[in-house]
């Protein structure tokens, strides 16, 4: 029979106390104890190479032990059937050759692989969207001070606008006054210069209600906005 030393593992302290534990249950059990359990088996198997009862007790605890780490391996695993191709099987096979393992667990590695794969690409999409939302608020942003700034721009022009409107109102008036004092004598009046301007803002008005804009405008512009373009152009 072969000896027990070529089964025990040396270094497996687990295994050697598992093993007395089982062949004190199968009543062998001398009455000497060695240093530890791994000499006390090799003095066993030495003593009793050739009883019946030693043998048999050996060989089922061979298989038993097999049995324990098969269980202890396959804990918290279940078992299944799976219907696959021959051609995909084959393919499995070879993998599993490859890494030395067995098909279930090469199959747990590929699980485990496209897992990591999808959380990887899940971590890159978040990653995507973050930085997709960072450059839309940049871009509301920049697009916010552009339009604030065409917003005060355009506001400035119609302010200018409407200063040389009434400087030109003004000089018409000067001019028809030097020319025709006595018969345009309401050439000056308040009524007039009103009249004038109303024409001009008319004229103007029109034509801003045919250019596209994202804010629609009108002349001139109210106090609060004349204020505080006054103010910005120090005029």
């Amino acid at each position: 029979m072969p000896s027990l030393r070529n089964w025990l593992i040396a270094y497996d302290e687990e295994q050697h106390a598992w093993a007395v534990s089982y062949l004190e249950r199968k009543g062998i059990n001398p009455y000497w104890r060695s240093k530890s359990n791994y000499e006390y088996l090799l003095d066993i198997d030495k003593n009793f190479q050739e009883n019946p009862h030693y043998k048999l007790a050996k060989n089922s605890m061979k298989a038993a032990w097999r049995q324990k780490k098969i269980r202890e391996k396959r804990k918290g695993k279940i078992e299944f059937s799976l219907v696959i191709s021959n051609e995909k099987k084959s393919k499995l096979r070879a993998l599993s050759g490859k890494k030395g393992k067995t098909l279930g667990e090469t199959l747990e590695d590929l699980i485990d692989d496209e897992l990591s794969r999808q959380k990887e690409y899940q971590k890159k999409l978040e990653e995507e969207k973050k930085n997709l939302h960072q450059y839309l608020e940049n871009s509301r942003g920049a697009q916010k001070t552009r339009l604030n700034e065409v917003e005060m721009t355009t506001n400035s022009l119609l302010y200018l606008l409407n200063k040389y409107v009434e400087r030109l109102i003004q000089c018409e008036v000067d001019a028809l006054r030097e020319n025709h004092t006595l018969t345009h004598k309401h050439f000056g009046t308040k009524d007039y210069m009103q009249s004038r301007l109303s024409t001009e803002t008319e004229a103007i008005n029109r034509a801003l209600r045919k250019i596209p804009a994202w804010k629609k405008r009108t002349f001139p512009l109210d106090i609060a906005t004349e204020i505080k373009i006054k103010d910005i152009l120090k005029l």
